[in-house]
This record gives C-alpha cells, structure tokens and sequence, in this order.
C-alpha cells in the first residue's frame, strides 16, 4: 500500500449548483493517490445515510480501499461551499460522526503503508506517536502556522505539509526550515496559484502553478499533497514530482467538487437516510 489515509471526510455541499459532493482531506488524498497509480486506503467513519454512502460508492469508483471505513449511525459531515471568482469559501459545518478513534485494526492497516496521511481537522493529533510507531506520518497543518500548534507534532511528521498563499517567498522559506528543523524529512508548501515549494533538509525546490480554467478550487491542495506522496513513495525525481503535482492540482480546478461524483442536492445538505448505507462497512 502506498498511502494510507486516516480521519477526516465531509460532504462538500454546493447550493450555487445544486448538487452535494464526497470529500475531506484525507479522503481527497487517498483518491489522488490512486489516481495517481498508487495503492490507497481509507480509513474513516461515516453516518448510516445517503451521504456516507455516496462516499463509499466514489471511493470504491476510485479504486480506493475502504476495508476500514464504517458507517454508523448519525450524520456524515456536511460543509457548505461558497464561492467568489472560482475560490471556495467555507459556510457552515456540521462535524457528524467524523471524529473517531482508531481501533487496532485500523492502526494495523496504517502500518502497511509507505506513507499514512493524516490532517489538522481530522482529531488525530492524540494518536499521532502512535500512527509514527507504525509508520511514515505525512500530516496537513494547512494555514496553523506560528500559533503553536505544530510545535509539539512535528516532531512525529516525515512529511509536513503547509497551505502558505498568504506568504511571500522569505516567510515561505522561513516555515519550510522552521518546520524541517523540527523533525519532518520533507516540508511541503502549497501557495495556490504561485505554485508550491518542496524542501528536503537541503534544498528548497519550487513549481509554478499550472494554467488551467478555473472552475472550482476546492481540493487541489489536497491533489497536490496526495500526488506527492505517490511520488516519494516511489523515489520520484522531485523536479518530475512536482510538475505531475502541479498539473494535478490544475485538473482540479477544472471541474466542481473535490474529485467528482456529485448528487443532487437535497435538505439536511445533501441526503437522507439510506438503508444502503450498510455497504460501507
């Protein structure tokens, strides 16, 4: 298994198109992955509803493993999408039953794992020396920067990833040491449409952003983080790596929703309850 992905997912509901889509960090990375050509897995909790079950269903469209997702009962995690000029913003959240703790079958499917992929809204952060006894940890702290919250989890990470748009080059620079002096091997900064820069412990290499329409924003830091990580996994020349992470971020924001499969959009954003929702045990 190349990247196993553990904690967060929502539905991503859209009101300006009507229809509601599957995402989340961890489950945007694991299906980058395997679009990728690697070998994904995620690991998660889902409601017993019609959104739960459209996650299910697109992850297994996707190739991606979902063994250890389960559905029960409660509310899949819902977020309203807005946007303005292509960039999405964020509107009301309901959690669901997203946050979980891991049981050892899930610890031990992590294990088999080049890379386990987790993220800052996924609740992990308690079990994270446990995830690094298992494993490479590659962990998203998207803009929780200078706020201390990454001080004592660094030390766990292998690959440290950061949203950095609202930095310029010295300060994007800055964190990538900052953070790679505290533990992790790779420091990844993603800065939206100037591009991202990747730093090993000795040097800092950088892409441009690819040129592409842009529909849609949402998820393509994921694609990029998840395209990433196939590329480590397999010893990727960085320069190569970071041009297929780049276009793969571009193909994003061509399309609505993080990775696809959207469904009508429908009160209680996006679903009710199904009995179909057992398939995702």
């Amino acid at each position: 298994m190349d990247v196993v992905a553990i904690g967060d997912n929502i539905s991503d509901c859209y009101r300006s198109v009507g229809e509601v889509f599957p995402g989340g960090n961890a489950v945007n990375v694991a299906v980058a992955t395997a679009r990728s050509g690697g070998a994904s897995a995620y690991i998660g909790v889902v409601g017993e509803d019609a959104r739960g079950q459209l996650l299910a269903d697109a992850l297994i469209a996707e190739s991606v493993d979902i063994l250890r997702l389960r559905a029960v009962p409660g509310e899949t995690a819902c977020c309203q999408i807005l946007h303005a000029g292509g960039e999405r913003l964020f509107g009301t959240t309901s959690r669901g039953v997203a946050l979980f703790t891991p049981a050892e079958e899930d610890l031990a499917l992590a294990a088999t794992a080049g890379i386990i992929h987790t993220t800052y809204c996924s609740g992990m952060e308690p079990f994270l020396p446990e995830l690094a006894a298992r494993g490479r940890v590659s962990f998203d702290f998207s803009s929780r920067i200078g706020d201390g919250y990454a001080d004592d989890l660094l030390p766990h990470v292998y690959v440290a990833e950061f949203s950095a748009a609202h930095l310029d080059d010295d300060e994007t620079a800055e964190l990538v040491h900052w953070a790679a002096a505290r533990g992790p091997r790779y420091v990844l900064a993603t800065r939206g449409n100037r591009g991202a820069v990747l730093f090993d412990g000795e040097r800092i290499a950088s892409v441009r952003a690819v040129e592409s329409p842009v529909v849609d924003t949402l998820g393509a830091g994921d694609s990029f983080i998840g395209r990433a990580l196939y590329g480590l996994t397999r010893g990727e020349p960085v320069p190569d790596l970071l041009a297929a992470c780049a276009r793969a971020a571009a193909r994003t924001c061509a399309t609505w929703g993080a990775f696809g499969h959207g469904a009508p959009l429908s009160d209680g954003c996006g679903g009710h309850a199904s009995a179909a929702a057992a398939a995702a045990t």
